[in-house]
Order: C-alpha cells, then structure tokens, then sequence
C-alpha cells in the first residue's frame, strides 16, 4: 500500500489507500439511497397531502415553502458542524452518514402512515408540517456531509471529476428508479361521476413503498460507507473552527460560488417546480400515469454519455459544455409549450430529448463544487469543504421551498379541487391548460437563466480550474494549505 504525506504542524494530507475505480460507483449508491427519501418526497409529498390527505393545495404548498427555508438553515448548519468535527479512524464526515441515516429511516416511513387520513383536518395539517420539518432536518444531517465526500477523497482532479461524475450517475440513476416505480404501484382506476375511468392516488399503499424505501435506503448508505475513503484530512486547532459569519463571507463573496448558488437555486426550482406538477399533468391533464413511469427513461441517455462527459469537459471546460447544451434545453421546453402537446407519449418523447441538456450538468455540478472548494482555498489558505458544500445546498434548498410553495399556489388560484382516498375529481379545463404551462414554461425559463449565469458570470473556466489545483500540489509538497 503506497503513501504520500505531506506534514506540516497542523496539516496532513494523506493519498492511501490509493484510488480504486470502483469508488465512484460506490459513491454513486450513496446519491441512489438519498433518493430513496428526496424523490419520494419531492414528487409525492404534494399530491399526498392534496389527494389522499385532502388538505388545500395551499396549506400542502406552505408546509412545503417552510420545511424547504428551515431545511436551507440545517443544511449549512450541518455543514460547519461536519467541519468542525473531530477526525475519526474513517475521516470526519463518515461518521455522520453512518449514524444519522436511522433518524432519516424512521421519519420517511412516519411521513405516510395511513391512519392520518381519519384525523380532524387541523390535526392533519399540524402533523404533516412537524413531520415533514423533522424530515428535511434528518435528510441534511445525512446528506450535507456525505456531499462532502467527493472533495476529499483525493486531490487529483481526474479523481475528483469521476467521484462527482458518480454522485450526479447515482442522483440520475436514483431518480429513474423512483420516478418508475412509483406511477407503477401508487395510482389506481375509478370510476367519477360521468362514469369515465379515472386515475387516482392509491394514498395507503405508500407506507409499504415508504418500509421499502427506508430499508434500500440503509442498503445504498453502508455500500456507500464500505467503499469510499476520506484522504485529505485536515486536523483543526480550536482556534481554526471556522465560525458562522467567515463561512458566511466565504459564499457571499465568492464570484463562483454566488454563480453557482444561483444556478443551483435555479436548477432545483426548475426540476422541482416541473416535477410536483407533472404528477398532476399525468394523471388529470393527460389522465395516464403510465406514460408518467415511462417518463422515468427520461434520464437514460444522460447515463448513456455519463462516463465520457468528465473527459468532455476536461477538453472544452465545464462551464461551456454545460451552458451550451443547456441551451439547448430551453429552446426544446419553449417548442413543447407552444405546440400544446395532448398525447402524452409524445410529451415523454420531447420530455426525453429537452432534458438531456439539464441532466449532464446535474451531473457535473459536483465537480464546480470541488473546483469552488479549490478556488477558495487558493485565496484563503483554508480548505471547508462541508461549508462550500452546504452553501449550495443552501441555494439549492431555497429553491426547494419556491417549488413546493409555487405550485401549490397555482394550483389553489386555478380552483384545483382536492379529494381523500377513493374519490374522483374532474378538473376544469383552464385548470387543465395552466398546468401543462407550469410544466413547460417553468424548465424553459430556469434552465435559460442558468446558461446566461454559466456562460457569462461563472468565472472558473476549465484552464482556471486545473491552474489552480497545480498551485494546491505545490502547496501540499510544502506541507502548506
């Protein structure tokens, strides 16, 4: 087993065992089990709350809004404590995956017991909000710090740029086993009060899909755990903890990293505010959610050109890749809402190729993280990998909160109507229409801001990225930060 350290009196950055191929694959599983909570959430707390709890769309939409802000706030919190932890025999954001994934167990399963649908109405709106709080707290304290785990696992950027090639491969490959899944087992068919067949929320199947979901969940963490090592290991004095208000100034007055906040808030508005809504497009504008698991392949050529895209970017820079094609999706998004598609597997087909653009840079924002994280660390002389981390998903969770709280408004303004478990409810048709505009409009106008700010205000461009990772070796051989 080979070594090389360099020492300094309170610096140690160590490269062993050394890089095996397999750890990005291993990392990869750990974004497949957050899945396992995120996506079940993010696409289904809504319509849950609205069609088997028969709670307002509006309410739904500000328990969301709340939890998503308070979850931004535990999400950073999360990331200063993981910096600031002692280093352990496995690192020090190891610890946090491994014992704080059961809280997140639990409460993914309390999220949908059955029985709450017999409450009073205030009882059930009192429960959803706590239990849904307590869910976005335990998912941070889990998935803040392992986000943290690509940067340290090496310094070498090739290394770096495969690890989070394989988180963005995992959050990918995640969400089409959910998103498939899902439409599959949670709808079933009725008949409403014309007599046509209507689908509808199956809403007391899902505490089995939640049982289920919890145990892969555990699975996908410990592969995760067992095959990721954490080299770069920087031991702190008491007086090197980094507090709040310097880690605060560290993402506010980043160029980069204000670029990559807002592009993030952008990317998770847009894929969420679609995502809730598009359970509502299939299953009352289109009223089949089998093309809804169909959607699922949606992500499938991503996957496809997953392990050539870090050398990709690595020739032309990711900054430029990315924006291009993104682009690209935001011209296919505005062709879709003006042709006002009716067949849905048409739909699922443009859905397919607009998506392409979004998906190969959610593939590669952890790498602009890691290359933030660099940045910093050249101008500062300080390396907080879980606070650069936990900055974007501060960003990011902001964006949660807009896209739980958004859609619900539109809902509630368009007279969506609710309903509890069993019953049929026929839309209007301007409801209808404006929920198909949510769907297309929403990407197109995100992705579109998101390649303006790459292109024209994120300033790592793949030359600064590789100047700046030399000058950390020559750092490092020095045994400096």
């Amino acid at each position: 087993m080979s070594a090389a350290t360099a020492d300094a009196s309170n610096v140690k950055i160590e490269e062993k065992p050394p890089f095996k191929k397999t750890e990005p694959m291993a990392y990869a599983m750990g974004d497949i089990g957050n899945g396992f909570y995120f996506q079940l959430v993010t696409n289904y707390a809504l319509i849950y709350m609205t069609d088997a709890l028969g709670i307002n769309p509006l309410w739904a939409g500000w328990i969301i809004f709340f939890g998503k802000l308070i979850s931004a706030f535990t999400d950073f919190g999360t990331g200063v404590w993981a910096d600031n932890a002692p280093l352990r025999e496995d690192g020090r954001y190891h610890w946090f995956v491994r014992t704080l994934r059961y809280p997140l167990m639990a409460v993914i399963i309390l999220t949908f017991l059955p029985f709450v649908s017999s409450w009073p109405m205030a009882a059930r709106v009192v429960y959803m909000t706590v239990i849904y709080i307590a869910g976005v707290a335990c998912y941070s304290a889990t998935s803040a710090p392992y986000g943290s785990f690509a940067s340290v696992s090496t310094p070498v950027v090739k290394h770096r740029d495969e690890m989070a090639a394989g988180r963005g491969f995992g959050s990918t490959a995640g969400g089409i086993i959910v998103t498939f899944i899902l439409p599959l087992v949670m709808y079933t068919t009725v008949k409403d009060s014309t007599g046509a067949d209507k689908k509808i929320l199956n809403g007391p199947v899902l505490i089995w899909v939640a049982i289920i979901f919890a145990i892969l969940l555990w699975l996908c963490y410990q592969i995760t755990l067992k095959g990721t090592v954490e080299r770069i290991r920087v031991e702190k004095t008491k007086n090197e903890h980094v507090p709040l208000g310097k880690a605060l100034k560290y993402m506010f007055t980043n160029r980069a990293m204000v670029a990559l906040m807002l592009a993030a808030l952008l990317l998770i508005f847009a894929q969420m505010f679609a995502g809730a809504v598009n359970s509502y497009l299939y299953k009352d504008y289109f009223n089949n959610t089998a093309a809804l698991a169909i959607l699922a392949v949606q992500n499938v050529p991503v996957l496809i050109v997953a392990p050539f895209v870090p050398a990709i970017c690595d020739k032309f820079g990711k900054k430029l890749v990315c924006g291009i094609l993104l682009v690209f999706t935001t011209v296919v998004y505005v062709i879709m809402f003006f042709m006002h598609i009716t067949n849905p597997y048409v739909f699922v087909g443009m859905s397919i190729v607009a998506i392409f653009g979004n998906g190969v840079f959610g593939l590669m924002v952890w790498s602009f993280i890691t290359d933030i994280i660099d940045d910093i660390q050249v101008k500062t002389h300080t390396r907080e990998d879980g606070t650069v981390y936990t900055g974007y998903m501060f960003a990011r969770k902001i964006g949660q909160a807009l896209s739980g709280l958004l859609p619900a408004v539109v809902l509630a303004a368009t007279g969506y109507v609710t309903a509890t478990s069993g019953q049929a409810v026929v839309q209007s048709a301007s409801t209808l229409n404006n929920i198909y505009a949510v769907a297309t409009l929403a990407p197109a106008i995100g992705n579109g801001l998101i390649a303006l700010i790459l292109l024209f205000f994120y300033p790592l461009s793949g030359e600064v990225s590789k100047k700046n990772a030399a000058i950390l070796e020559e750092r490092r051989a020095k045994g400096e930060m």
